[in-house]
């Protein structure tokens, strides 16, 4: 029961008094022949009397709304990753924000904040402080916006009536430049692999294109006789921009593709037999593949890692800077890349047509047809 002795009327139509063992001030009134009571969710009087003026008020305007019901930030969070299907957000996106939130659920459990209302600026950043400690500045920077627009999106669907993290400010890291190998650094690389990762690296390097996208191509994707390695965006295995695009082959290239068995084959590049998929018929592993260039790479001395050495990744950096410095137009170099992060008026009027970019690609020097390094493997 309330203590009538400590009720506080606020106007004409709104009373409060504080409630329970923890003395949290509610608000008592009367709207549209309704009787509610609603928590303002302190237990300093100062504050519940400025609350309750700001509600009497939109009582007295017509602009006061019920606040939504409690929802617990693990349904809210369900709710969002629906939306996000809906919306077609790519598979890789999905898994990526279902395994950002599910990490930081958890905290909060921890800190018996399940309920989205009971979520506060301060949870957020104890957890991101608590994530520093094993994780780089750029990766708690992504999870942090990730966060925030689950409840920028809470706050439009009115589950919550306050976004707690509306302010917040989070400070982007600048960009590191990353190292990437060089032709001679890529020559030895391929000479020392052995088939089939030694053309699967060979495919990276000559056409910048991401890991993932290798993992996808299909052996129609390669059209030899026009000179195209299509990297295309498929229902359940789109590209990163979701758009497709084409990389012209390299004379250096086109002898790896054409070395490739024509036996028939849903992925160009396909795993080893395995107890699970006996018929050798899957696709590779992303995974996997790093670990085996890493492992090459550090049998070469080569430096290993994201941060001061190399990995898988560092071919599509090669090829970046390698045909930069040949003198090919960043724009070229971009539609290549599958880059989409130009907004000027040229990414709208400029067209870069098949013969200009067969053109282009034929004056990047990466060397003879078949590295040279391939031949002395060979003869040793």
């Amino acid at each position: 029961m309330p203590d009538e002795s400590n009720r506080v009327r606020v106007g004409e139509r709104v009373t409060i008094y504080p409630r329970g063992a923890k003395r949290i001030w509610v608000a008592d009134f009367w709207q549209d022949g309704v009787h509610r009571k609603v928590s303002l969710r302190t237990s300093n009087k100062k504050v519940a009397v400025e609350r309750a003026t700001k509600l009497a008020a939109d009582l007295t305007h017509g602009t006061y709304h019920q606040p939504p019901p409690p929802v617990t930030v693990r349904q809210a969070v369900d709710d969002y990753m629906t939306y996000l299907r809906t919306e077609d957000r790519a598979r890789k996106t999905i898994v990526k924000y279902r395994g950002v939130f599910d990490l930081f659920i958890g905290y909060l459990d921890r800190h018996r904040a399940t309920r989205l209302g009971q979520v506060t600026a301060g949870h957020f950043d104890r957890y991101r402080a608590e994530r520093k400690e094993t994780r780089h500045r750029k990766t708690i920077y992504c999870e942090g916006v990730i966060i925030k627009q689950l409840f920028k999106w809470a706050r439009g669907r009115k589950l919550i009536a306050d976004n707690p993290l509306a302010d917040v400010r989070l400070d982007k890291p600048p960009l590191e430049p990353k190292e990437g190998p060089s032709l001679d650094q890529v020559n030895a690389i391929l000479a020392e692999a052995d088939e089939p990762l030694r053309g699967q690296l060979g495919v990276l390097a000559f056409t910048g294109m991401r890991a993932g996208e290798l993992q996808r191509l299909r052996p129609e994707d390669v059209d030899l006789v026009g000179g195209w390695v299509h990297i295309r965006s498929r229902p359940g295995g789109e590209t990163k921009t979701r758009e497709s695009r084409k990389v012209p082959i390299h004379p250096r290239l086109r002898v790896v593709l054409a070395a490739l068995p024509r036996a028939r084959r849903p992925w160009l590049f396909t795993a080893a037999p395995s107890r699970k998929f006996p018929g050798g018929d899957h696709h590779i592993n992303v995974k996997r593949l790093n670990d085996q260039f890493t492992r090459l790479v550090g049998r070469l001395g080569m430096p290993v890692g994201r941060d001061a050495g190399f990995v898988v990744h560092s071919l599509r950096h090669f090829f970046e800077t390698f045909t930069v410095n040949a003198g090919i137009p960043q724009r070229v170099i971009d539609a290549w890349l599958g880059h989409r992060s130009d907004r000027s008026m040229a990414a709208v009027y400029y067209r870069l047509r098949d013969e200009d970019s067969q053109s282009f690609m034929g004056k990047v020097p990466f060397g003879a047809v078949g590295p040279a390094a391939d031949a002395g493997k060979e003869a040793g």
